[in-house]
């Protein structure tokens, strides 16, 4: 990544240039996420809500006496809905379990029941809110609902059990009381009728029958060690303390007449209880009623595939873009020109836009995308040899104008007519640029030698399709003379590009070949011989341009004896594949042994690599000229245009 500051540009073509990478990342995430939601079991909740009464003392029959609780009743209430008795009612209602079940599935049933049923209760009010889950909408609806009916009528039945323990407890205090009574009355019958005459104090005798009728009702509820009954106690001692003054038969009768005045009030509050509460007994109607029961569910609650692939869409653009950014600091090639020329210290002397794009026209979809995940991706046979020779195939395309344009750059002149064409690594594009700048060179009319001296992987010989046999090696070797290992247009011809392919663009007929002949065994000594540098001395002066191909720089030591018998060297260099610290080390390699470079030619540059696309007016003014040619063309056809001879524009 370049050590600069970043503007918008450099963003927009990190955003190009890593586009595989962000839009198969997001693609890769978003579609398993979306698979991974459509894998996962739908959630549908279904709510009703249930209302608690107030809970009465049942009109005061005793009940808050006999059952009392000072915790919150709301939260309590909470909790019996999600309980045992009520789940497992639940999943008798729903057939989930019978009587025959054994009691470790039903324990397992509840616990699941219990897993998937919310009881909440809302704030500031008495409602709860019973929620349940299923796997489909008629289910939950139906457990809530289930929940909600089970737990009024396990309240109603609570309830009755409650009045019908109060009833119980009621009758027996009422027949203890009956024989209290009785034995009261009878009691004072068998006293002395000069008993019967005696007259406490009106006051006295009151609030004394008033204290122990206090005292009897709080040890319905309290012990005799609460300080409301001890206080009442200490009060009737001391009423009693006044007493003492009376005749032992006269404190028995007026203390029987007491406890038969207090046996009556309270056998008269407990019969009108008793009949309250056989009546609340008798009832229908519970503390808890259903305010509004669960519909079923339109759609579930989890997951939520729209939100779920939304923010996973947006995770996997993040995630694109980070990686995006992050390869780009991790690339270690060159990113841009000015990169390019900061790095070596060399002009640029052209850039070559991709022909790919021409040539991906019929590809077929699988080849096209190995290619974007692998750019190493060999291409065919026919395919090379078109890249090689595009300026002859095509000689209006922009790719032979970038080849002109550095034909131009290197202002040929007679002192500089030997040219090695290399690259600091392999499969950098320097053959192709080798014999489209040697086409480039003889369609200006200039007599042109492309020298097939790259003696370890020769490919000039079949680009132009003829056999590479003999040549070079034979010539350095003495087998055959300097004149028949030349080829020259009617080789080329009789070879297996065909006259019609020849014939596509002049120029061709400047062009002539040295092949490299057999692959020795001892490359480097061949062209480190004298003879070697005696025929460059005789080509010199038999053609007007010269043009070596030579393996890579860095893997063998080729490249550097070639360079130091030539008059200049172009070094190729394709933006994004080779570590710029290669380049710098070829650059460096080569000066050590006196070699004089051009410049630098950057190969194969597309949009995705550059922050700006070359020339963009250029292609709209070809697409237009083109249009006015062909038009033309067909006028010619149907004879309503003259024929006139065509310029070269281009």
């Amino acid at each position: 990544m370049p050590e600069y500051e970043l503007n918008l540009r450099d963003y927009l073509r990190i955003f190009h240039k890593r586009k595989f990478l962000i839009v198969t990342t997001f693609l890769v995430i978003t579609i398993g996420n979306i698979f991974y939601l459509s894998m996962q079991p739908s959630v549908y909740k279904a709510s009703t809500t249930v209302k608690i009464l107030e809970r009465q003392s049942i009109a005061g029959l005793l009940t808050e006496w006999i059952v009392y609780s000072p915790a919150d009743i709301m939260e309590s209430q909470a909790k019996i809905i999600n309980g045992y008795p009520i789940m497992k009612r639940v999943a008798l209602r729903l057939s989930l379990i019978d009587d025959s079940t054994p009691i470790q599935e039903v324990y397992n049933v509840v616990a699941n029941l219990q897993s998937r049923i919310t009881a909440e209760t809302i704030e500031r009010t008495n409602i709860i809110e019973i929620t349940a889950s299923a796997g489909n909408a008629k289910e939950a609806m139906n457990l809530a609902n289930a929940v909600a009916h089970l737990y009024v009528e396990e309240n109603l039945s609570e309830k009755k059990k409650q009045a019908g323990a109060a009833r119980q407890f009621i009758e027996e205090q009422l027949s203890q009381l009956e024989v209290r009574l009785r034995e009261g009355e009878a009691h004072l019958r068998g006293l002395d009728e000069g008993a019967k005459n005696v007259k406490l104090a009106e006051p006295i005798q009151k609030k004394l029958i008033d204290l122990e009728f206090e005292l009897t009702s709080l040890l319905q509820k309290y012990t005799d060690k609460h300080p409301y009954v001890m206080r009442l106690n200490e009060q009737i001692k001391n009423l009693e303390e006044h007493l003492k003054g009376f005749s032992g038969q006269e404190l028995e009768y007026a203390r029987f007449i007491r406890e038969g005045e207090v046996n009556k009030k309270l056998y008269g509050i407990l019969k009108e209880k008793l009949e309250e509460a056989r009546i609340t007994e008798a009832r229908k109607i519970g503390d808890v009623s259903i305010v509004d029961p669960a519909f079923m569910p339109r759609s579930p609650v989890s997951p939520q595939k729209e939100l779920g692939a939304l923010i996973g869409g947006v995770v996997a653009l993040v995630l694109g873009i980070f990686l995006a950014f992050l390869s780009e600091s991790l690339d270690a090639s060159i990113g841009t020109i000015e990169d390019v020329e900061k790095e070596v210290k060399l002009p640029v002397l052209g850039i070559i836009p991709s022909v790919s794009r021409e040539l991906k026209k019929e590809e077929k979809i699988f080849t096209k995308f190995m290619r974007k995940i692998s750019p190493l991706t060999k291409k065919d046979d026919n395919e090379e040899i078109y890249v090689r020779l595009i300026v002859h195939h095509e000689p209006k395309s922009p790719v032979a104008d970038a080849y002109r344009n550095i034909r131009t750059n290197l202002r040929l002149n007679p002192s500089q007519k030997t040219i090695l064409v290399t690259s600091a690594a392999p499969r950098e594009g320097k053959t192709t640029t080798l014999t489209n700048l040697g086409l480039a060179i003889a369609q200006k009319g200039i007599k042109t030698l492309l020298v097939s001296s790259d003696l370890r992987r020769p490919v000039l010989a079949k680009s132009f399709g003829m056999q590479k046999e003999p040549g070079l090696n034979e010539v350095v070797s003495g087998a055959v003379t300097l004149e028949d290992a030349i080829r020259g247009i009617s080789d080329i011809m009789l070879g297996d590009m065909g006259f019609e392919e020849i014939m596509k663009s002049p120029g061709i007929e400047n062009i002539y070949i040295l092949p490299s002949g057999y692959i020795p065994s001892n490359p480097a000594e061949i062209l480190e011989s004298a003879e070697f540098a005696k025929i460059v001395e005789e080509l010199k002066k038999k053609f007007d341009v010269i043009i070596f191909d030579s393996p890579p720089v860095l893997p063998v030591t080729d490249a550097s004896l070639l360079a130091s018998k030539v008059d200049s060297v172009v070094l190729c260099y394709e933006i994004g594949r080779t570590a710029r610290a290669a380049l710098v080390r070829a650059k460096t390699q080569l000066e050590s042994v006196g070699a004089k470079i051009s410049g630098v030619v950057l190969n194969h540059i597309t949009p995705q690599t550059e922050a700006m696309a070359p020339y963009p007016y250029y292609y709209r003014y070809k697409y237009r000229y083109d249009t006015e040619e062909k038009k033309a063309g067909k006028k010619l056809k149907t004879g309503k245009g003259k024929e006139s001879p065509q310029e070269d524009r281009v």
